[in-house]
């Protein structure tokens, strides 16, 4: 699965989590309909 990535890896836990934490934060109080994407390239916006 990593080999199908543009980083060559997944995304660890600890990314995802910080994800998560900005994403419920007063810092994201801007961000309406936001889709965060941590397949690490292996979907290209």
């Amino acid at each position: 699965m990593e080999d199908g990535t543009l980083l060559g890896r997944l995304p660890t836990l600890e990314e995802v989590a910080n994800t998560a934490v900005l994403m419920a934060s007063d810092r994201a109080s801007a961000m309406t309909g936001t889709v965060a994407n941590l397949t690490c390239g292996s979907i290209i916006d």
